[in-house]
This record gives structure tokens, C-alpha cells and sequence, in this order.
């Protein structure tokens, strides 16, 4: 959920403390105590707001509340006071919460915190470090070193554990037949980078291709903790049900009966998060924990659409930091802009399938040491990229490489296309040119197929490098390039056609620039 569209709750002064002021509002329905979704503000003398956080329960709620107030003004907070407060103010927004309920939910809270104070960083919660767009379920990796690391030893580890990119659902689909025999199926969907960022749709459907009617049909997906969902809508579905597993967020819909030939179809809007990876290290005690940022969506009137997402931690753990690593992990659909880019900053780029990384560095964080980052987001261009790398033969293990790159100009209906193949054997390259494109100019001229009609082939030796202009709407998916080796075709496995963003160590050859430079004019 935007900012924007968050309604804040009232806020009001924590009893005894003058210089501080709260407010939780809840998200969405709040029955359950122990699950609770709310954003949690704390606020100055000055009404100027100086945490934000979302929380999943009262205690983590609770927790962090005592531990910042306690950092923030060097006081000791009474329990019996704080869940009498916690448990008016609850009450006020209609969530019943009676006052020994509240001084049990303070109470653990308390020896939390106690235990933590008490021991090394081993006991750290994800909730210890507080940020401002944690509302997922982070993940805490137990990561211990013997010695002190060098910076290349770090990159190294971070890039290995850094917050998993996924865009592969799970389908799961159950159903009772008609001899009242329970079938499952599953399968995996994978979520395509749509042209502007935060528009990503999926359309999950169970189509009945039997002669008969099915019964208690209960279909699933798992969407990844990269996505957030926005929106879910079925006609004959009914209300979905959420349940959090370790991988993504489970969404459930059950259909009663499906009719012979009838489709039962889910639509689902999502938008993509910030990966983020937190390092941190007190003597040589190393423990990364990794959540998630949302997107911010601002619009200006009168002006173009904002958007941009916030980089917060605070450290609320009883001890000073030796170290804190913050890397923000940009999807490839997305670009940071320049602006964004401080000297602190260091950007680092493991190539198009992982986006850039954006880390921020600081030593010697003390308790209640707030890091704030903002960070406005633009659209990247869009590149589709296949490979197909081959053997000779059976016998001949020398390797036949052919790559497409298809670019999309800044005009609406231009695009251009490059191949490059190497080969130790004679072979033939083919490019089928989509629907709704024409190829209109080649770079260089020469290299222009005789043939005309929308599949191009170039018979090669050794090596080949040819792009070409094409006009038009792509209405469909790109087509993966294509080899011939005598009477033999090859091409790319579907699984492996992958759509990619620039990244900045790809190189594209000088056809490629030019032909883009002179369509761009």
C-alpha cells in the first residue's frame, strides 16, 4: 500500500514522555491479535515523524515501540503503564484488547528484549532492525566468520545470499471427479517484466475438459515475497483466502462445481519490490537479514507520475554495530535515476538477470541510529535477449553460438534487431521476424537476405553480425533465433527464453548503436 493511500490513525502522546507521540494504523482486517498488519509512526516534539515501521504482530509492535522510546530518551518504560496504553489506545480503533491481554503482549515483549540485551548477536529478529516497508515475512540467515572480511570478501557473500529474484509461481489445482476420486495437478507460471514498471498482471485459469461436472475444485498460487499483491478478482471464485509460507504468499480460491467445458478463470495485479539484504557484524559475528521495499507512487497535479522507494533501517538492538551493510536490490525492469546517486552510494552490477545492486556502508552504528535513503525509480529500456549455444554434432564438441537482441526504439513502433553467431562448422542462421514487424533497413547492407517475407537466413563459415530496423506493433512474445546444421534444426528450449533489461556490462554491437541512433533521431 502507497503512503498516499494509507489513512492515518490518531496520534497521541505515550503517558509520561513529552517528547514523543504514536500512532498504529491497521491494515486491511485485524481480528487476529497475534497477526495483526499495522504501520507503526513515532513522532517528536515537533510532530515531525521520526520512525515508521509495518509490523505482522502486537508483539513485534510492542517490541520495537519499548526498545525506540527507550533508546530515543535514555528511559526506563514501565510495562504496567505502556499496556495500559496499549490497550486504550487499541480499543479506541475498535481492536478489543483488555488490559491483562495487553500487559502479557508488553510483558514478552520485555524479556525479548531482556534476553537480546543479555547475549551477542545470535538472538537478532528481523524485527531488531526496523524499516520503514517490512511488510513481508523476512528471512534471518544464521551467517558466522572467523576472521574480518575483506571487501571483496563481502561482495562475494552478499552477492550470495542477497534477497532470492523470482518470478516463477507455483500452481497447485485440486478437484473432485465425478466417481468422487480427488485429482492434483501443479504446475509453474512465470510472471513476464511488463513495459512500465508496477503494471504486472497474471492470469491463472482451470479450464473442466471433461464430459462431466467437477466438484470442490480448489485452485492456489504461490506469488512470490518479490511481488505484492494489489488486487485479486474472480467471477465464480468468491473471496480468496492468504496464507504465508516460505516462499511467497499463498492465495486460495474454492469453486464449488465447474460445468463440462466451462473455464474457471483468477486475474491478479501486482507490483514488484526492492530485495533488500542487510548485513551486519558486532566483533566477528556476522548475521544477514533480507526483506523487502515497496514502490511509492506519487502524483504531483499537474505533473508526471512519481515514483520511489524509501531505504530506512534503525538499529534498535541493544549494542553497537561494528558494521552495517544496506544493498538495495534493483529489479532489471527498473533504473535507478542519477539523482538518487550519492558519493556513499556504490553501485554494484552482477549482470541483466539480477538488476544492480545499490549499497550503502557504515561502521560503528550505535543503538537508535536511523540510515534513510531515497531513491526515485524510472522504467529501463527494454531488451529481449536469446542465446542458443549448441555442439557440432554428437562426435564434435566444438560449440555453435547465436545470439538475438531486440531493442524497442523511443518511438513507439521502431525496434531494432541484431544477430551475432559464431560457428567452427558451415551452418545456417535464422531470424523469424514477428508478427506486425517489417524489416525495413539493414546494417551493414550487404549482409541484407535476398529472400524476401518475414524468415531471414544467412548461410556462415565463421561469424556474423548483421542488425536490422524494424517497424510495426509487437503484438506477441519475441521468436528465438534458429540454426541449421545440414538437415537438422536448433532452437531455444522455452524455459530458457529469457526478457532482460540493460544492464551496464552488456555489449551490443556498433550496428545495434548506430541503427538505434539513427531511429531515435
Amino acid at each position: 500500500m502507497s503512503h498516499s493511500e494509507e489513512k492515518e490513525a490518531e496520534i497521541v502522546k505515550f503517558p509520561g514522555i513529552a517528547s514523543i507521540s504514536l500512532s498504529i494504523t491497521p491494515i486491511g482486517e485485524f481480528e487476529n491479535f497475534d497477526m495483526l498488519e499495522a504501520v507503526i509512526r513515532v513522532y517528536d516534539e515537533n510532530e515531525e515523524q521520526i520512525m515508521r515501521q509495518k509490523a505482522r504482530s502486537l508483539q513485534i509492535i510492542a517490541k520495537n515501540l519499548k526498545l525506540f522510546i527507550q533508546n530515543r530518551t535514555d528511559l526506563p518504560i514501565n510495562d504496567r503503564r505502556m499496556s495500559t496504553w496499549f490497550s486504550d489506545y487499541l480499543t479506541k480503533m475498535g481492536i478489543k484488547l483488555d488490559e491483562e491481554e495487553s500487559y502479557q503482549i508488553i510483558k514478552k515483549a520485555s524479556q525479548a528484549l531482556e534476553r537480546v540485551s543479555k547475549v551477542n548477536i545470535e538472538l537478532v529478529e528481523p524485527s531488531d532492525l526496523v524499516s520503514i516497508e517490512t511488510d513481508v515475512l523476512a528471512n534471518l540467515i544464521d551467517l558466522k566468520s572467523d576472521h574480518l572480511m575483506s571487501e571483496d570478501e563481502l561482495n562475494d557473500l552478499l552477492e550470495k545470499h542477497q534477497t532470492p529474484v523470482t518470478n516463477k509461481v507455483v500452481r497447485t489445482m485440486t478437484y473432485i471427479n465425478n466417481g468422487g476420486v480427488e485429482h492434483k495437478d501443479t504446475l509453474n507460471l512465470e510472471i513476464v517484466p511488463s513495459e512500465q514498471i508496477l503494471e504486472h498482471t497474471l492470469v491463472a485459469s482451470f479450464k473442466n475438459e471433461t464430459e462431466k461436472e467437477l466438484t470442490k475444485v480448489v485452485i492456489s498460487d504461490i506469488i512470490p515475497f518479490a511481488y505484492k499483491i494489489l488486487d485479486v478478482t474472480s467471477k465464480v471464485g468468491g473471496k480468496y483466502k492468504k496464507e504465508l509460507l516460505p516462499k511467497g504468499l499463498k492465495i486460495i480460491w474454492k469453486v464449488s462445481s465447474v460445468a463440462p467445458g466451462k473455464e474457471v478463470k483468477v486475474f491478479y495485479k501486482f507490483e514488484r519490490r526492492i530485495p533488500r539484504t542487510i548485513y551486519i557484524r558486532k566483533n566477528e559475528e556476522i548475521r544477514i537479514v533480507q526483506d523487502y521495499n515497496a514502490i511509492v507512487i506519487e502524483k504531483p497535479e499537474g505533473e508526471p507520475i512519481k515514483r520511489h522507494f524509501i531505504s530506512e533501517v534503525i538499529n534498535l538492538l541493544p549494542v553497537t554495530l561494528d558494521e552495517l551493510v544496506i544493498r538495495d536490490l534493483i529489479p532489471t525492469e527498473m533504473q535507478v535515476t542519477e539523482k538518487s546517486i550519492t558519493d556513499e552510494t556504490k553501485l554494484i552490477d552482477f549482470g541483466q538477470n539480477y538488476g544492480i545492486n545499490i549499497q550503502v556502508s557504515e561502521t560503528n552504528v550505535e543503538t537508535g541510529t536511523k540510515h534513510l535513503k531515497k531513491y526515485e525509480i524510472i522504467h529501463a529500456p527494454l531488451i529481449w535477449k536469446f542465446s542458443l549455444i549448441l555442439p557440432v554434432s554428437d562426435e564434435d564438441s566444438r560449440e555453435i553460438a547465436v545470439t538475438k537482441i531486440l531493442e524497442q526504439t523511443h518511438k513507439e513502433d521502431t525496434y531494432i534487431c541484431t544477430i551475432v553467431a559464431s560457428t567452427p562448422e558451415p551452418c545456417k542462421v535464422i531470424c523469424q521476424v514477428e508478427d506486425g514487424l517489417k524489416a525495413t533497413e539493414f546494417m551493414p547492407s550487404e549482409l541484407a537476405p535476398n529472400a524476401s517475407g518475414n524468415t531471414l537466413t544467412w548461410e556462415i563459415e565463421e561469424k556474423l553480425t548483421v542488425s536490422l530496423m524494424l517497424k510495426g506493433k509487437l503484438s506477441k512474445r519475441p521468436q528465438p533465433p534458429k540454426a541449421k546444421i545440414g538437415t537438422k534444426d536448433y532452437e531455444i528450449p522455452e524455459s530458457s527464453i529469457v526478457i532482460e533489461r540493460k544492464s551496464k556490462i552488456v555489449s551490443i554491437p556498433f550496428s545495434h548503436v548506430a541503427l538505434y541512433r539513427k531511429a531515435s533521431r
